[in-house]
């Protein structure tokens, strides 16, 4: 059920100007068609996305319908560039699903909600002339930073280079990378790595003050990230021409979205990149749930269920094969996971496939995110 979150007149204002300033600042005032996907009626997001963005250009409130999103760009036709919003999951069911060519399209995309992985970015852009992802809350406020050319391509360097990764951010994965307004956020971490945010306006019906979203990451200045960066031979000029100087924050999801395994923390992100780097994979699985459990010998397994696409075309690999890439790709992605292998057999992780919306996928509600983590 969604909570109940107080806004204010001069708070609206507030969101739809940052909003339109950023649409002008990336889209030039091209005269999108906007076609918003988020969640509508009670979700906070959506509503905002709406109510800022309506007198910017020709604006569409769709929802997390699909077939709706296929008839609208159907009945408008090639001839007009679109500006998609939604959730990452939502949109990339679309594209892999719709009888349209999308290729005969121009669309941008906006995304938020939950991350997106570079392999999934790289899926998109064969639809979409570009891809960024937006961060924010709903009890908080939406669009509290935003990718930009320099933060995509910091991650898709840092992708390339693990090291780099495990410099910057204390990762091998690289989180996700925003920009952010430090006049209108002041954000910090506390000891366990958890964001704190205050919202520096003085216009809040309701002020939030060190409030805790439980997402993991942290945030530096870019002349920090300067410095580092120059420290293992890279320019940050290097990365975008022109770019602004506004601080980092990096984001590695909820802290409660994680699954314990032999003193390891398996992160959904880590499924997620396997899944999207695997040309098959990023085709015929729809969704994921990933479990930590004793079985019935109290020896600790870690569960992976996979959620095949509705319209599944061709055979999904057999389950060892599958285990086979699962297993291996943990390893190549989380360097704990890839620590304490020597710990357990390799049929402590198990694999289990299901068709879509079949088992612990059933009853989806598609105006929620997606329950990546099996209780």
């Amino acid at each position: 059920m969604p909570n109940n979150w107080v806004r204010s007149s001069e708070e609206r204002e507030d969101v739809k100007r940052i909003l339109q300033l950023n649409y002008q600042l990336i889209y030039h005032n091209s005269g999108c068609i906007l076609l918003n996907c988020f969640a509508l009626g009670p979700w906070a997001t959506g509503m905002n996305v709406s109510m800022s963005l309506v007198d910017v250009g020709i604006l569409k409130s769709i929802g997390p319908d699909q077939k709706k999103l296929e008839n609208t760009l159907e009945i408008f036709g090639t001839n007009y560039r679109y500006l998609v919003f939604g959730y990452p999951p939502f949109i990339k069911g679309f594209v892999d699903t719709t009888r349209l060519d999308l290729r005969q399209y121009r669309m941008d995309l906006i995304v938020g909600g939950e991350g997106i992985s570079e392999p999934l970015r790289a899926h998109l852009l064969r639809y979409f002339q570009t891809v960024i992802s937006s961060y924010g809350a709903s009890d908080l406020e939406i669009n509290i930073g935003v990718e930009t050319e320099l933060t995509i391509n910091l991650r898709r360097l840092c992708m390339k280079d693990r090291e780099l990764s495990q410099v910057l951010f204390g990762r091998e994965m690289p989180p996700m990378i925003f920009q952010y307004n430090a006049l209108d956020y002041i954000i910090e971490a506390t000891p366990e790595g958890e964001l704190l945010f205050t919202i520096g306006r003085q216009t809040s019906a309701a002020p939030k003050i060190r409030y805790n979203l439980h997402d993991l990451g942290g945030t530096m200045t870019h002349k920090k990230l300067a410095e580092m960066l120059a420290a293992k031979g890279v320019d940050i000029l290097q990365l975008a021409k022109p770019q602004s100087r506004f601080p980092i924050l990096f984001v590695y999801g909820r802290s409660d979205l994680t699954v314990p395994f032999f003193g390891a923390k398996v992160y959904p992100t880590d499924i997620e990149e396997i899944i999207n780097a695997d040309a098959d994979l990023v085709k015929q699985i729809n969704s994921f749930q990933i479990a930590s459990y004793e079985d019935e010998a109290i020896n600790r397994r870690l569960k992976i269920r996979l959620e095949t696409v509705k319209d599944l075309r061709g055979p999904l690999a057999p389950t060892e094969e599958l285990h086979q890439k699962f297993f291996e790709g943990l390893c190549r992605v989380n360097q704990d996971f890839r620590e304490v292998t020597k710990m357990f057999d390799r049929s402590c992780v198990e694999i289990e496939i299901y068709e879509f919306e079949k088992g612990p996928f059933s009853e989806r509600d598609i105006r929620i995110k997606n329950k990546y983590v099996a209780q």
